[in-house]
């Protein structure tokens, strides 16, 4: 009899330990049919922080969960369009015949083409290389949805300079210039703080600059960045970044040299939580 309660109490704690949900990755899901996937840009955000949308759809009568992966490539449709590769991991549960909206974490992969809008669409990619999949997830390790952390990308798809892997937080970018020369087997290099394009730790005004403020009220302690984009919705300069301001009203004067960037349009931009809030268009030469 005790033998016979033994083995009940087995059966039953073998049976309530098994999953309730089956786990795929997301490229297996599709092979297998299990899902519908659509994938399009995310004009609220930036190329650096939640560049892309996902409608997900569960095609089966069971509860299952999706993995993208860190380093999974999405291509865009258009040969104009950044393709984007994933900085954060997710884990995606759906119930039965379930279907969901996720912005994913991303950085562009292609500095010169344009950043995507919402009527952008792409497709699955492959998965990317060792060193950059070691990059990506370095990022999300560190949360570096930033600037740095796109230039750090770039500078392993595009040869963007790695001198060139700057920002307001002066010791993440000296970070990220050594994470990324000791993944290619490069010396870092040398700092040079005086070059303006390089030099963000206070506002430098020249007799070409073009000069404005800000102003905003948010109700609770947000992540803030104020940025100059180019036509192609591509950052060219961090004019502001503070993770943690707090609650209240705020003033931000700003001012960028108009010979270093003398495109004859940009857009300024404050970008609170990730989500562009404010774009405010510039024609310098008209001014």
């Amino acid at each position: 009899m005790k033998q016979f309660l033994l083995f009940s109490v087995l059966i039953i704690f073998v049976s309530a330990s098994k999953p309730l949900f089956s786990t795929y990755d997301l490229k297996t899901a599709l092979e297998k049919n299990i899902i519908h996937l659509k994938i399009n840009g995310n004009s609220e955000s930036t190329h650096y922080y939640q560049p892309i949308s996902i409608e997900i759809t569960n095609k089966t009568n069971k509860s299952i969960v999706i993995k993208i992966p860190n380093g999974q490539q999405f291509v865009s449709d258009s040969t104009e369009i950044q393709d984007i590769i994933i900085t954060q991991e997710e884990m995606i549960a759906l119930k039965p015949n379930q279907s969901l909206n996720k912005n994913l974490f991303g950085m562009c992969i292609q500095e010169y083409y344009s950043a995507s809008g919402e009527n952008d669409t792409f497709h699955l990619g492959e998965m990317a290389s060792e060193n950059l999949v070691k990059l990506t997830s370095e990022i999300e390790k560190n949360k570096s949805f930033n600037t740095i952390g796109q230039y750090a990308v770039w500078a392993l798809t595009d040869e963007y300079p790695i001198e060139e892997i700057d920002g307001f937080d002066e010791n993440n970018s000296h970070y990220y210039q050594k994470y990324v020369s000791n993944l290619l087997g490069l010396p870092s290099p040398e700092l040079k703080p005086t070059q303006y394009k390089t030099y963000y730790q206070k506002t430098v005004t020249k007799h070409s600059s073009l000069v404005g403020k800000f102003k905003y009220n948010i109700h609770k302690n947000s992540n803030i960045t104020m940025g100059l984009f180019n036509e192609q919705n591509i950052i060219v300069r961090e004019l502001y970044n503070n993770p943690n301001q707090e609650a209240g009203k705020h003033e931000f004067k700003y001012a960028f040299d108009m010979e270093t960037y003398n495109d004859p349009v940009y857009y300024i931009r404050l970008i609170i939580n990730g989500k562009v809030k404010v774009n405010l268009k510039m024609e310098p030469r008209k001014s």
